[in-house]
């Protein structure tokens, strides 16, 4: 009797994890994109451009750069990193708990 619970093929696995290091390479531009125009939109309430919008493209910046150490390094799950369970594969023995 095969297994109710088989895991998907290691192509649609791939294109899960394809897709979550497309969603990494966006952090730092949607970032940037979206500060520097809340920036934007000080500036033009305050009357200061574009004093706003540039450190708002910087803090934007950095927010994501920061974003994608902590999902790298693993830091927002208390130093744990990535696991093969994150990755929906089995681990080194084989089967799944």
């Amino acid at each position: 009797m095969p297994d109710d619970k088989q895991s998907p093929p290691p192509a649609a696995r791939g294109f899960g994890e394809g897709y979550e290091y497309v969603a990494l390479a966006l952090a730092v531009p949607v970032a940037m994109l979206l500060f520097g125009g809340a920036g934007w939109l000080v500036d033009g309430w305050l009357h200061t451009r574009p004093l706003f919008a540039i450190a708002g493209g910087f803090v934007g910046a950095f927010a994501g750069t920061m974003r994608i150490y902590y999902r790298v390094t693993g830091a927002d799950r208390g130093g744990q990193g990535r696991t093969e369970a994150d990755k929906g594969g089995r681990g080194r023995t084989g089967r799944t708990e």
